[in-house]
């Protein structure tokens, strides 16, 4: 893993959280709210989950404490705190050196103790959110409100200044 690679990889994240998050603005305060999630209850329960797990393995990273979320009781909130967690993500990457990368951390998750390199616990963070996009996609969809295609290419393709020619 490069930092060009991770790079990379944490600009496709924002992208895509960013394409989630205007699709789930457009639910009401009750689709928000409702039980459609298996894995965590409501479309806004995941999305704070995926929020505070990003958070929490940059934080890791960094070195600096992790702070529980404040209260996001609006998409607007919630949206404003992950554009700037993305930003703060891509800039603490663009920040690292492959030797930074590569740094071993103790990490402690869910009582045991783990040793692990920077770049594995950020492709982590990356990862876990594409994994819970995927569940998002499929309940957004039950309600009536499908995500678009979140293809990593399409990304690439869009941040090169190409058009994607859909058939």
């Amino acid at each position: 893993m490069t930092p060009d690679t991770l790079g990379a990889l944490a600009k496709y994240n924002a992208w895509a959280n960013r394409t989630v998050l205007t699709v789930a603005a457009t639910l009401s305060q009750e689709e928000l709210a409702a039980q459609s999630s298996p894995s965590h209850s409501s479309v806004s329960q995941l999305l704070l989950h995926m929020l505070e797990c990003e958070t929490f393995f940059l934080s890791l990273c960094r070195g600096t404490p992790f702070v529980r979320l404040p209260a996001l009781p609006t998409m607007a909130d919630i949206r404003a705190h992950w554009d700037g967690l993305s930003r703060e993500l891509c800039d603490f990457v663009a920040s690292l050196t492959p030797d930074g990368l590569g740094r071993v951390l103790q990490v402690e998750i869910g009582g045991s103790q783990y040793q692990l390199p920077i770049w594995q616990l950020l492709s982590q963070a990356i990862v876990h959110s594409t994994h819970h996009r995927g569940e998002l996609s499929i309940v957004l969809t039950a309600l009536g409100r499908p995500l678009p295609n979140l293809d990593i290419l399409l990304h690439f393709i869009e941040q090169s200044g190409q058009v994607w020619v859909h058939k």
